[in-house]
């Protein structure tokens, strides 16, 4: 497994896994939230005990083997602690207890500003002094864990450098904190049994309102048209989240960012066209869920032409074969993002004025030797990585371009990549090219260069960092000419579950990696010698990482891996509501 994937497992494994406690249905209902929410994240809860044994992601986390990264991971936390803080480092048993407070259910969000026509009037400008709007709220049921939340309170106040003043204040009729800072003043109180937070007394008062029902059908967040159309991406799971989109009209932008006017760059974008981003994560008894969307109008010239109408097979599709481990694929329409910049930058020029677009263009065709939206068109948008290597092996990872009119595309690449093109020839019907990515020099003085091998068929670049990577994948385009397909079955049970055309699909097998050798390869000095090479003097944040990630692998059973996980797949299409993502681990 590379890093990213890693990454990404453990971190919904954090969101997942504070302690196995069982709770009951949900009280906080984001739909009765007010219906002037700009977004909203909420959390439903610790899953029970039953639900965490069904699930491969939680039993993962909590099988014994899986300690050592356990216990990489709070150490991580406290070291972060230590150095952030001026107080003394969380004990573990503080970091317990203080993630068990993820038990009950919490909600946090914005509401946007009830009154802003003063500061929209026809070419005014809001005075200097003027207070900002901040309509941030959080929301937590602190049923059982009263002190805890004290405690962690008194902890996180005691550690700022600068004593804020507290004085109390009555808001929606019970007492509250007000905490000034030199960044400004919040809001805080503890009722029954909920605490609350919010910067602004306003939005104060309608979170309280909130939660105790107060607010009539009308103002809800459920009638607003943004939230009825994300309605079905935000029922069940243990978490969820909205972010509403207003129209363009309703936001002050008659300011300017370096020379540029942002009403009519963003007006050309037509950023009214998102209507909504929504999606849940939910565990389904072994699967872990997560759906989401952006959803909105994507008629052309708005920010959806990002992406394309999609495939119902990519061509890098027949690569696929019985040993492939993993397959990323995703389609973007070059033209579509090409043209929405391009209409946004002329946007932004004066009348009889040419825009940052007209020179960009000059200079490129210039290079290219063609106008640059021809030079767009030449790549069809596709865009894949596979692995082969049950080891991982980073030099066996191929990736691989969809294009069309392979002499102009070799132009195009003869002309980008300039010097670094070192060397070229064809075989058949393909052109190879042999690519300098990067020259270093270590702190002994001695200079290492490596290299990309690129391979361009008359519709696809395939690309590795070796040369026999690219013919081992060659080889199976030509064969997969003559058979079936040879996905295997799982993928293509899979692959039947998402719409017929899609802009992207991904999978993977965790019982096809070799996780021993996996490990092995982790627990060699690979990050020193990198270190060493590149001749960088102290450590860096992704160095930082990269430590903490061989750290935690090194006393791992590798078997703890296919103990639990089997597959994952997902899919991303696009259609009139907007553009879907929906995918899961098992």
């Amino acid at each position: 497994m590379d890093r990213h994937a890693f990454k990404t497992i453990l971190s919904i494994l954090l969101v997942l896994a504070a302690v196995p406690a069982a709770l009951a249905q949900s009280r906080l209902d984001p739909a009765t939230l007010p219906k002037s929410t700009s977004f909203y994240f909420a959390w439903h809860g610790t899953p029970s005990d039953a639900t965490r044994k069904a699930n491969s992601l939680l039993a993962l986390w909590d099988d014994p083997d899986f300690r050592p990264v356990r216990a990489a991971l709070v150490e991580g936390m406290l070291e972060n602690s230590a150095a952030s803080r001026k107080t003394s480092a969380l004990t573990l048993e503080e970091l317990s207890e203080y993630a068990s407070l993820l038990d009950n259910e919490f909600l946090a969000g914005h509401i946007g500003n009830p009154h802003p026509a003063a500061a929209k009037t026809a070419g005014a400008t809001p005075a200097p002094t003027s207070k900002p709007w901040n309509g941030l709220f959080f929301v937590y049921d602190r049923t059982g864990k009263e002190a805890t939340l004290a405690k962690l309170l008194l902890r996180t106040r005691s550690s700022e450098k600068d004593v804020p003043k507290i004085s109390s204040v009555t808001i929606a009729g019970i007492s509250a904190l007000k905490v000034e800072r030199k960044t400004g003043a919040s809001y805080w109180a503890e009722d029954g049994r909920y605490a609350f937070g919010a910067s602004e007394p306003l939005v104060f008062e309608q979170i309280v309102g909130w939660t105790k029902h107060s607010m009539t059908e009308a103002d809800r967040l459920a009638q607003t048209p943004a939230y009825r159309e994300a309605s079905d991406l935000l029922k069940g799971g243990v978490a969820e989240f909205f972010v509403h989109f207003p129209s363009v009209r309703e936001t002050t932008w008659d300011s300017s960012t370096w020379g540029f006017r942002l009403r009519p760059l963003l007006q050309s974008l037509r950023l009214e066209a998102v209507h909504a981003i929504a999606g849940h994560l939910a565990l389904e008894g072994a699967r872990t869920r997560i759906q989401g969307a952006i959803l909105g109008d994507t008629s052309a010239g708005t920010l959806f032409d990002i992406w394309d109408e999609g495939t119902s097979k990519p061509s890098s599709w027949q690569f696929i074969n019985p040993n492939t481990v993993f397959y990323q694929e995703s389609r973007i329409n070059l033209l579509g993002i090409y043209g929405l910049i391009k209409h946004a930058l002329q946007s932004t020029a004066g009348a009889g004025q040419k825009s940052p677009m007209d020179f960009i263009e000059t200079a490129a065709e210039t290079r290219l030797g063609m106008p640059l939206p021809t030079a767009f068109g030449l790549f069809t948008g596709e865009v894949t990585s596979l692995q082969t290597s049950p080891t991982l092996d980073p030099a066996k990872q191929v990736y691989v371009l969809g294009i069309q009119k392979k002499a102009e595309t070799l132009k195009v690449l003869r002309s980008v990549l300039g010097e670094r093109v070192v060397s070229e020839r064809a075989e058949g019907d393909t052109t190879f090219l042999k690519i300098s990515a990067s020259g270093t020099t270590s702190a002994a003085g001695t200079a290492s260069w490596s290299y990309y091998h690129l391979a361009v068929t008359n519709n696809l670049i395939v690309a590795a960092g070796r040369l026999d990577s690219v013919r081992e994948a060659l080889a199976l385009q030509k064969g997969a000419a003559d058979n079936e397909d040879l996905a295997p079955p799982v993928w293509l049970a899979s692959r039947a579950q998402y719409p017929s055309k899609v802009t992207g699909l991904n999978f993977m097998d965790f019982q096809k990696i070799d996780w021993s050798t996996v490990k092995a390869r982790w627990n060699t000095d690979e990050v020193r010698k990198t270190r060493a090479t590149t001749g960088s003097n102290g450590k860096t944040s992704m160095d930082e990482h990269a430590d903490a990630f061989s750290k935690a692998m090194k006393d791992l059973d590798p078997q703890v891996f296919p103990r639990h996980l089997h597959f994952s797949t997902g899919a991303g299409w696009k259609d009139m509501r907007g553009v879907h993502f929906d995918g899961w681990i098992e």
